[in-house]
């Protein structure tokens, strides 16, 4: 039954005793740091050093009702290419095991005995007064058991695990009768909230405890969350899309899918399958329908962050099920997100949600990154893709470390590229409250990221153990057959770029030692027992298939030289610098120029010098390069940028730099394609900044590219058709890359070469010619003459919605197109909005008397407050306005209703500009450039905001341009219109 104690009891004795003896030492300041060490060859795995402690705690405990559930499971039918090695344990030196102790000193140790109400509003929940509590507040101790967990198999720090087994026991007592484990009324429980995405975090932590240390108890209380929730919703005829928030609460669809594989239950599976159903149910993701018809995720219908936990619910659903539509919308979203959404700290999000730009300068969240990551452990299960690990690296070492101070007390909410690092408890203090002083999202999400490393340091395949991380470390593993195998690493990468394996084995074993080229290092040397080794490949993995000898030694060499991303849209004019894995940035403690005066790097010709600094958080990489002006600016590391409370940048202002990074994007890889025109795309942005660079498509036999049978050049746009010869060999693989080039260098697709198998007996429903153009030869984007539809005569319509044919202003019944002011719109795609200069324009016709309801005439709102261009009939009168950050407006302009007049937005430079009838009527001054996620526009509604901003009038002759139209063209083309 549920604990009723009284306030002051409901901690257990071994409890209250460890927590006081660790607040005593910390309060006296004699806490005792255990300094990283190697693991012992003798230490006991996982399972064992905690199973027996808990042997008494859980021996008077009935597990009668677990009889069904410690089946024995069945192989998973969707297999994954690597796996978590089970009972692995890792030994972290460098950076990477300073963070790691600091963070289990400073927050692990300390954060339920400074922050009581983690655990203790569990016990409150139907105590008065009724808690104040945020509505995710649930999650705090989930999340906190999943990172301390992890910390757990990267630390042999004695105080740790018995800590950690005792908060795991307490969450455990909290569990009301009915199986319930959150912090909110009776009347209330998993039907509101964010109610379910808590007790989906408090599950995870819970099954990974019980994997890690065999503790049944901790799989009871997970089936018995698992059994509730089944009986509120399957059972109980409820939906779990209507507990509302339904990107977080139908999150749980992961963890129960691990449940279930542990248990067998039916019913699990049945409530996951329940959910998959309503995903489809706006306004929920509808995450597998939009990941299998290619939809980037920034346009799906929940881009938040939380939805990722939702997508590794495809994972589950795949390895349960083995059907293929999991897998392949999983990768479609994953690739989607690293394409368009992450920055290049290897950070996720902007504003908490994926938005289609990495320029962008909003919020980078660190749970929104440590999500990313999560993700991403998952497509490197999933795919064994090396560019997979090569994101967790690029994480790990910039966006995440950066997230978490030297010290160890604090982690940031927002990392951004540019500016300071604020603790989250400042910066997010509204989640704070009393008893939980500490908590908020991040702080108990952040650590997960360091955690994460024991999943994707040294993972499993079938026929050996797979390096994905580089850094000092010792990890010790059992392969498939149950051989004992540890891989020690001696090395100061990232500092350097040269990296010593040795392994370590009781006998003689024919085994696969693959290793991770990162995609970065283009000149990789790798060498066994000195012997040199060839076919190393940058972006992928090396295997070593040999007779391992105790003792043996592989040694690699990466290429360390700097390279460069360069900025577009609103970074243009700036760059980011790398050195390996290392994002490089400006801080003001290392330099007497201040941030607003960085000069201007050429990145033609740096030449890097080392430099030392006696400070006291020692950067891992700092050197110097001189600015074009022969100024001498020195970078550190992003995670050391701004840790003594200065600012700091990592976007530098840069000229000669090579095209951006991009990616491929369609025909999806290992696709079939025949004889004949094919449609080739990859990622882009419109930027006059790269209107010098062109793109090369080639098609080769061999993914070395030695035999091109194909290639088109001088290529303008981010599309582009290109014949597939006839002449190829049936059924045989070929391979196609696109690279970039402008005056300064060239840059290859960062995903790729993408290949396809040439089936000539395939009919090729490509048109003989395709237009590889996002814009006519007049600029336009979207030109639409709404004859009686919506139809454009460029561009993709993407939706019509209750509009009818009308009569235009010469009286044809079917020259325009009406909207009814309810439900009416019609929205197109765009490729994205240019950073400087763009204009619409279009005849209206306004219906009825003015109302106080807003009405679009036109609209390209993505979020709040990023709307590149709006025209808008407020209150009787017309405006142009903007939302780039904050809101900006021209003056408004009275109309007269069921009167055509022609209107025009322009937008060049600072200025937006509005023509009534081809006349100036007011202008406004806007930012000069503006970076927005827009992927769409509308005219006559808002293309993405579900309130009524629908026009009642009708529309005619509406075009889109991608440039400003000069005052000339705005007169010209009312002239030519107006008869």
């Amino acid at each position: 039954m549920e604990n009723t104690v009284g306030e002051s009891e409901w901690v257990s004795a071994p409890f209250v005793g460890s927590m006081v003896r660790l607040g005593v030492c910390a309060l006296g300041g004699v806490l005792h740091r255990v300094p990283p060490r190697p693991v012992r060859r003798g230490a006991p795995t996982r399972r064992a050093a905690v199973g027996l402690c808990l042997v008494t705690l859980w021996s008077t405990l009935s597990l009668s009702s677990l009889t069904s559930v410690m089946a024995q499971h069945n192989e998973e039918t969707g297999p994954m290419v690597f796996e978590i090695p089970d009972g692995a344990q890792f030994e972290f030196g460098g950076v990477v095991g300073r963070r790691t102790q600091a963070n289990i000193d400073n927050w692990l140790l300390r954060a339920p005995i400074a922050n009581p109400g983690m655990l203790e509003m569990f016990r409150r929940r139907d105590r008065k007064p009724v808690p104040d509590l945020v509505p995710w507040a649930g999650e705090f101790v989930g999340k906190y058991l999943i990172s301390a967990i992890q910390a757990c198999r990267m630390t042999d720090d004695p105080r740790l695990r018995p800590f950690v087994a005792e908060v795991v026991a307490e969450l455990i007592s909290t569990q009301a009768e009915d199986g319930y484990l959150g912090p909110f009324r009776r009347d209330e429980r998993l039907l509101g909230h964010w109610d379910l995405w808590g007790h989906y975090h408090a599950m995870l932590a819970l099954l990974m405890w019980h994997e890690d240390t065999g503790d049944r108890a901790a799989l009871q209380c997970a089936a018995r969350m698992g059994d509730l929730m089944c009986k509120t919703f399957p059972d109980g005829g409820r939906r779990v899309h209507d507990a509302g928030s339904q990107e977080m609460n139908m999150a749980v669809i992961h963890s129960l899918g691990r449940l279930y594989r542990h248990t067998d239950q039916e019913r699990y599976l049945r409530l996951m399958r329940q959910i998959v159903q309503e995903w489809q149910m706006p306004p929920a993701g509808d995450y597998l329908r939009t990941g299998l018809d290619r939809v980037d995720f920034y346009r799906t219908p929940k881009p938040r962050w939380e939805s990722l936990h939702d997508l590794q619910g495809l994972v589950e659903m795949y390895q349960i099920t083995g059907a293929e539509q999991y897998r392949t919308a999983f990768i479609q979203h994953w690739s989607s997100i690293r394409n368009y959404d992450r920055h290049p700290s290897g950070g996720f999000t902007t504003g908490e949600r994926a938005v289609g730009n990495p320029y962008s300068q909003g919020a980078i969240e660190t749970c929104c990154t440590t999500a990313w990551m999560a993700l991403t452990v998952d497509m490197l299960r999933l795919t064994g893709d090396a560019a997979a690990a090569d994101e967790l690296e690029l994480a790990t070492w910039n966006s995440m470390l950066g997230s978490q101070h030297p010290s160890g007390r604090w982690w940031t909410y927002d990392t951004p590229l540019d500016g300071v690092r604020q603790a989250s408890a400042h910066h997010i203090v509204f989640q704070s409250r009393f008893g939980t002083p500490e908590l908020n999202c991040c702080s108990v999400n952040a650590p997960r990221g360091l955690g994460m490393l024991s999943e994707w340091a040294v993972m499993a395949h079938k026929r050996g153990p797979v390096v994905n991380f580089y850094g000092p470390c010792e990890a010790r593993m059992s392969l498939e057959d149950g051989t004992p195998i540890t891989l020690v690493q001696q090395t100061a990468y990232p500092a350097d770029g040269r990296v010593r394996i040795r392994v370590g084995l009781d006998a003689d074993k024919q085994l696969a030692l693959r290793l991770r080229i990162p995609g970065w290092s283009r000149d990789t040397a790798v060498a066994v027992n000195g012997s040199a080794v060839q076919g190393v490949v940058a972006g992928e993995y090396l295997m070593l298939d040999r007779l391992w000898h105790d003792g043996d030694i592989v040694e690699l060499s990466l290429d360390m030289s700097l390279r460069s991303w360069t900025g577009e849209l609103g970074r243009q004019g700036a760059a980011c610098l790398y050195a390996g894995p290392i994002l490089l940035a400006f801080d003001q403690k290392f330099n007497t120029i201040d941030v607003p005066d960085v000069p201007t790097l050429d990145l033609s010709c740096l030449q890097p010098a080392s430099v030392r600094a006696n400070c006291l958080f020692r950067p891992l990489v700092l050197m110097s390069v001189k600015a074009q002006d022969g100024t001498p600016v020195v970078l550190c590391d992003f995670a050391t940028a701004g840790a003594h409370g200065t600012d700091y940048r990592a976007w530098l202002p840069a000229v000669k730099g090579s095209p951006a990074c991009f990616h491929l994007k369609s025909p999806p890889d290992r696709t079939a394609l025949p004889a004949g025109p094919a449609v080739f795309e990859w990622t882009g942005y419109f930027s006059s900044a790269a209107s010098g660079r062109t793109f090369t498509i080639e098609i080769a036999a061999d993914p070395a590219f030695k035999g091109i049978v194909a290639r088109k050049e001088g290529i303008a746009r981010t599309t582009a058709s290109m014949a597939i010869p006839g002449d190829l060999s049936p059924h045989e693989m070929y391979y196609w890359r696109v690279v970039a080039h402008n005056e300064h260098g060239a840059t290859q697709a960062g995903s790729g070469p993408w290949s396809f198998e040439f089936s000539p007996e395939l009919p090729n429903e490509s048109p003989a010619r395709i237009e590889d153009l996002t814009q006519d030869d007049n600029g336009a984007m979207v030109v639409a003459s709404l004859d009686g539809t919506a139809e454009p005569g460029f561009g993709t319509l993407l939706q019509s919605v209750a509009v009818a044919p009308a009569a235009d202003r010469r009286g044809d019944g079917q020259g325009a197109l009406a909207f009814d002011g309810a439900t009416s719109g019609a929205k197109y795609e765009i490729a994205g909005f240019p950073a400087d200069d763009y204009s619409v324009t279009l005849w209206a016709c306004p219906g009825g008397p003015a109302t106080d309801r807003l009405q679009e005439v036109f609209s390209a709102w993505a979020a709040p407050m990023d709307d590149p261009l709006r025209i808008v009939i407020d209150k009787g009168q017309v405006f142009a306005r903007m939302e780039a950050g904050a809101g900006y407006s021209t003056q408004g302009v009275p109309l007269a209703y069921d009167k055509w007049i022609h209107l025009t937005a322009v937008k060049q430079g600072e200025r937006l500009s509005l023509y009534v009838n081809g006349e100036l009527k007011s202008t406004a001054e806007v930012p000069a450039k503006v970076f927005s996620a827009a992927r769409d526009a509308a005219i006559g509604t808002n293309p993405n905001y579900s309130g009524n901003e629908c026009l009642l009038g009708k529309l005619d002759e509406f075009v889109l341009y991608a440039r400003a139209l000069s005052q000339a063209e705005v007169v010209q083309a009312f002239r030519n219109s107006a008869g």
